[in-house]
């Protein structure tokens, strides 16, 4: 299984953090946030010797490849310079292409939060293509809604539940090839899902019971981000000092 996370974005909704740091590089405790999904990733039964982990990175590249280097805990790490900041789906092309990768992926953004449990659940789901959504009614994300029946997503973009899409999947190749078909504004991986959908591609889904990620803007980027590291470190058995 290819192992892809996205670190490339340049955190336009991290408010006057993102001037300097990389998101997902933001300290939870002594840790980056991004490391404590890694960890979790290792952690989640996955033989790590058979393994390797792609991050796709740009913005502020650099803090993220001095402090992970080529491996964490035997898990080995490659990384792709996604060049021009095209959106989520070019950025798994990307990866595919510049590592020469093959075969399904599991995926994640690396201001999500993933735990242990997430990624063995996806990783054993049967279904080849795979999204998690949380339920979340903020008007603002209604791009990100979807629609499910029973196990199966029937909508992937703009839906009418109560559940969101939360930058975590399991892909086939097939669908990693189509993630530059539409492109809106950028190339989205959740209006590229919809397409898929829409010719007979089958989504099944996972149901998380909370979305963890560095991307919130309400009531600021600096106060949302406070509360999922508050969150992060009460999951993680961390003294909270702030």
């Amino acid at each position: 299984m290819n192992l892809i996370c996205l670190a490339a974005g340049k955190g336009s909704r991290f408010g006057t953090l993102g001037s300097y740091l990389q998101k997902c590089m933001y300290p939870i405790g002594l840790n980056p946030f991004l490391e404590l999904s890694i960890r979790n990733l290792t952690r989640s039964g996955i033989d790590v010797s058979a393994s390797s982990l792609t991050l796709v990175v740009g913005h502020y590249r650099e803090q993220i490849q001095s402090y992970f280097g080529d491996s964490y805990n035997g898990l080995a790490i490659n990384y792709v310079v996604q060049d021009e900041a095209l959106g989520t789906g070019h950025a798994i092309l990307t990866a595919y292409q510049k590592a020469g990768l093959s075969g399904p992926c599991v995926v994640w953004l690396a201001d999500s939060y993933i735990k242990p449990a997430q990624f063995s659940a996806i990783l054993s789901h049967e279904a080849p293509i795979v999204m998690s959504l949380a339920s979340d009614t903020d008007p603002a994300h209604a791009k990100i809604r979807v629609s499910v029946d029973g196990d199966r997503v029937t909508r992937a973009w703009e839906g009418d539940s109560d559940y969101v899409d939360i930058g975590f999947w399991k892909f086939s190749q097939d669908i990693v090839q189509r993630m530059t078909g539409r492109r809106e504004v950028e190339y989205r991986i959740m209006p590229n899902l919809q397409d898929a959908l829409a010719d007979g591609a089958t989504i099944g889904h996972l149901i998380e019971d909370e979305w963890l990620h560095l991307g919130g803007t309400e009531p600021t980027p600096e106060i949302n981000t406070l509360r999922i590291a508050r969150r992060v470190r009460q999951i993680e058995g961390m003294e909270d000092r702030t």
